[in-house]
């Protein structure tokens, strides 16, 4: 499961000039202050080193209502991991602009773009200089993802039970609630 917040997306401003490092902030429709990121990691080869601007329909067709509510747990610091960040453009390692990076606060979080909707600031490093993204690293970047809520799952599921580990349900029987 990931956080989708792009239909409350306003406009939002992503650094990778900074090896190793992708930071900056992102408006949306619901919260009063800016999102701010500080990441680990770097863009994609066709943006990398390079920055980003984007923006989204937040203003024009979020109902505020339901965007407060959506976004009233996200996070207003986002620090974690890079997911894929890409502005869709050659060399291609991935379609269309794609934002994703896995938040400590509120786990993978997306943001798919059309190309009219991201403006790369400065120029990349040439694609000859920099290797695309390790398909590996991005794997295990999803697989600690899944592991961490699995685990937060586990734990509420521990503490709404009394702090006891859920029982086992006896060979036939299921374990679901009926």
């Amino acid at each position: 499961m990931a956080w989708r917040p792009e239909p409350y997306l306003i406009d939002g401003h992503l650094d990778n000039t900074e090896r190793g490092k992708v930071t900056g902030w992102i408006r949306f429709v619901g919260r009063d202050e800016k999102v701010t990121l500080d990441l680990r990691g770097e863009f994609h080869r066709d943006i990398r080193g390079a920055a980003i601007s984007f923006h989204g329909p937040g203003r024009e067709i979020a109902d505020r209502q339901k965007a407060i509510a959506y976004m009233n747990s996200f996070s207003p610091l986002q620090t974690g991991r890079v997911g894929d960040i890409t502005g869709g453009r050659p060399p291609r390692d991935y379609g269309d602009p794609y934002i994703e990076w896995y938040s400590d606060q509120n786990g993978r979080v997306v943001l798919e773009l059309a190309p009219n909707q991201i403006s790369v600031i400065g120029t990349p490093i040439p694609a000859c200089e920099s290797g695309p993204i390790s398909r590996a690293a991005q794997y295990r970047n999803l697989a600690d993802h899944l592991y961490r809520a699995a685990r937060e799952l586990r734990d509420t599921r521990e503490a709404n039970n009394g702090g006891r580990k859920p029982s086992k349900p006896e060979s036939g029987e299921s374990s679901h609630d009926e």
